[in-house]
């Protein structure tokens, strides 16, 4: 009997609502399917209208590192920074300060974000990666691109103004220094160079003048050629006039021997008779006798001195042609040797100069500008945030996530329906307890 009673009780319970059961949840969805309907439907035109009207976004992302501040001994990086301070820095936006001025950042109420990470520590408690990695979103991927470089080169800026990091400083200016000191290399060695053009420029004036002088000689060697030509020709005629005189001297002094060795001519018998005719005749013989005596005499005298005239002559141009013989032989050796010699030693330091300005000095200028290239790179490595790669940007946008925004904003749309559709049953099954309850 008592059974019988409880389980009509439960029934009861069970019929007012105080009980859960399937069908009952179903009536409950049924009547306020409109509700349910009505609430989901809004949450899918939410989420339409999020993914038309909410701008895309794209994302920026680069890697960076503490950077080089200075170097070892023995040429090697030394890198400065701890990581944390890095990423705290960029969280907190600290380059705010560089940017806020500048377009566009100037019309921004807030500054971007930009999420700073690195892996701290790797697998089984290994030191982790020193590689951080920043990411922006913007509606732009140029500014989101724009806002990274921009933070970082404000990273470098603040850093470098920062009297903790003195030791980067110190070490670019040794750097230009050293930079210095090869520029000045550089420069005396282009200084080199100009002197050896000068150099070369004057040793070819040298050897034109050689060669002037050469023309010279050749031109005084074609003059005592001709001068010992017409002296040979000269002591030749001379030697002839003196071989022919002596010739007529030997005829002149036979004449003279013949008329001196001649019997005296005498009178016949009427000669002595004192013939005065044939006295006269004779005297007149004996005065032309000598008279040829005494012209033969003189020719003998006059052809004596003209012959030795002519062989010393003869002999005086002899030795001017020997002397000649000697400057001929003099000049020939000199234009032969020593201004061959002479131009060739020119040739040769032309040659070494040439050497030294197109090899020797280009090498060393090369070497020099080899050494500034590298002290560049080392100068160009120095900064206290070291950019990794390039700054990539999203070919897409990633966000707004238009397919899952919408389920999600339907979804809670569907579950806050059917929170506000069984709270509203609960309240109607219940209004009255819940009126007694404040009334009392």
């Amino acid at each position: 009997m008592s059974q019988n009673a409880s389980t009509n009780e439960n029934q009861e319970i069970v019929e007012e609502g105080f009980g859960v059961s399937l069908p009952n949840l179903l009536n409950i969805l049924y009547r306020g399917r409109r509700v349910i309907f009505y609430l989901t439907l809004v949450g899918l035109l939410a989420g339409i209208g999020y993914g038309i009207f909410t701008k895309p976004l794209y994302r920026a992302t680069a890697q960076v590192r503490p950077g080089i501040v200075s170097y070892s001994g023995q040429g090697a990086p030394i890198r400065e920074g701890a990581l944390k301070d890095v990423v705290r820095w960029f969280r907190k936006a600290l380059f705010w300060d560089d940017m806020y001025e500048v377009k566009p950042y100037d019309s921004m109420k807030v500054p971007p974000i930009i999420m700073a990470d690195f892996i701290s520590s790797g697998p089984q408690y290994m030191r982790g990666g020193d590689v951080i990695t920043l990411t922006n979103l913007a509606t732009d991927p140029l500014l989101a691109v724009d806002t990274l470089k921009r933070s970082i080169a404000s990273f470098n800026r603040q850093a470098s103004q920062d009297s903790s990091r003195s030791s980067l400083q110190l070490t670019m200016g040794g750097v230009e220094v050293r930079m210095d000191k090869i520029r000045n290399n550089i420069s005396r060695i282009d200084g080199e160079v100009q002197r050896a053009e000068l150099e070369i420029k004057k040793l070819e004036a040298e050897i034109l003048v050689v060669d002037a002088s050469n023309k010279k000689l050749a031109k005084k060697f074609d003059r005592l050629e001709s001068g010992r030509t017409w002296r040979l020709n000269a002591a030749a005629n001379s030697k002839a006039e003196a071989e022919a005189g002596q010739l007529r001297l030997v005829e002149a002094e036979k004449m003279l021997q013949n008329l001196m060795a001649s019997e005296p001519i005498t009178t016949n018998g009427r000669a002595n008779d004192s013939d005065a005719v044939s006295e006269i005749l004779l005297q007149t013989v004996k005065r032309n006798e000598a008279a040829l005596a005494g012209e033969l005499l003189s020719t003998v005298n006059q052809l004596s001195a003209y012959i030795y005239q002519s062989t010393t002559r003869a002999d005086s141009l002899n030795d001017s042609i020997k002397e000649i013989d000697m400057e001929m032989a003099n000049i020939e050796l000199t234009m032969l040797v020593d201004m061959v010699q002479k131009k060739e030693n020119l040739k040769l330091r032309i040659i070494d100069l040439e050497i030294k300005k197109s090899v020797d000095l280009v090498q060393d200028k090369a070497e020099l500008e080899d050494d500034l290239h590298g002290h560049q790179v080392q100068l160009d490595m120095l900064t206290p945030l070291e950019q990794v790669g390039r700054v990539t940007v999203s070919q897409h946008p990633v966000r707004p996530r238009k397919l899952r925004a919408g389920s999600i904003l339907t979804f809670l749309a569907f579950m806050g329906s059917l929170f506000v559709v069984f709270a509203w049953e609960y309240y109607q099954r219940n209004k009255e307890a819940i009126s007694f309850e404040e009334n009392s």
